[in-house]
């Protein structure tokens, strides 16, 4: 494993239209075996809050080239696609480091 000092750390929060909740779920768990198989990805965990309004997957790759290498992949941009009609609101991702 890379040293964590260059590993990059990402909480992306995710907030589906109530009808596309579960689409979301299914959506990001068709490509968790892909993106997890990626030669830069260290961490990709779905999350869901109590109240089943916001999804939240904790990433972390090797480095920035890998995050922007697994949003390259046709698999990623596939979900994307599907979010432009299914999400309440645009993904909020933020990068977070370790202090």
């Amino acid at each position: 494993m890379a040293n964590n000092h260059y590993n990059v750390n990402f909480i992306a929060h995710i907030t589906p239209k109530t009808e596309h909740y579960q689409d979301c779920i299914n959506a990001i768990q068709e490509i968790l075996p892909a993106t997890r198989a990626e030669v830069g990805c260290l961490r990709f965990e779905l999350y869901e809050n109590e109240n089943r309004t916001q999804l939240t997957l904790v990433e972390r790759f090797v480095d920035q080239a890998a995050f922007d290498f697994h949003h390259q992949q046709a698999y990623t941009k596939q979900v994307f696609t599907l979010y432009q009609g299914w999400l309440a609101k645009a993904v909020d991702i933020i990068a977070i480091k370790p202090l």
